[in-house]
């Protein structure tokens, strides 16, 4: 219609009716693809603002999640230093320990003590004990095996016999020689 105005007064200015009848038309059709673009883009318009929507939630997840680690690296941090100090308590005591059970054991050389946790020097002291009590169970079967006589034997002297002629005179001689001196 718009183009039969225009067409039947393209010598002549265009009327306010033909004006306004161009304005309609156009406003309608502006109308009608407006329309069909919201037809066409809802869909898609929908789906960007849940997308948006997605890449909110996303980010806070993101910064939840990167305060959370931040925290978990300092209670990380903290208990390995917790973890270095207690280590290094424990090094002292199982120290201490050998101390106390080289002072509480003289039987045993401080060498025979050794390890680097609690158990590893009880089982030192107990091979140590075994060690001592070997020792002594050797000693004890030595010491029966050789009687001694108790006391110290009588001082009569050199016996002269077996001697020859020219030994004799010399034991003589020395035993006169000492009776002298005293």
């Amino acid at each position: 219609m718009a183009d039969e105005i225009i067409a039947e007064n393209t010598n002549q200015a265009p009327t306010q009716e033909a004006y306004n009848a161009v304005k309609l038309e156009l406003e309608g059709e502006r109308q009608r693809a407006q329309g069909l673009v919201a037809e066409a883009t809802g869909e898609l318009t929908q789906r960007i603002a849940t997308l948006e929507t997605e890449a909110k939630q996303k980010d806070e997840q993101i910064t939840t999640y990167s305060t959370d680690a931040q925290a978990l690296q300092e209670k990380l941090d903290e208990r390995t230093q917790e973890f270095e100090g207690t280590k290094a308590a424990y090094a002292y005591a199982v120290e201490d320990f050998k101390k106390l059970a080289a002072s509480s054991n003289p039987l045993l050389p401080p060498e025979l003590i050794f390890g680097t946790t609690i158990e590893e020097v009880k089982e030192s002291l107990e091979r140590g004990h075994k060690l001592v009590a070997n020792v002594q169970e050797s000693l004890a079967k030595q010491a029966t095996a050789s009687v001694v006589p108790a006391g110290a034997p009588v001082r009569s002297g050199q016996n002269p016999e077996g001697l020859s002629t020219t030994e004799k005179i010399n034991l003589g001689l020395e035993q006169a020689k000492k009776r002298k001196e005293q």
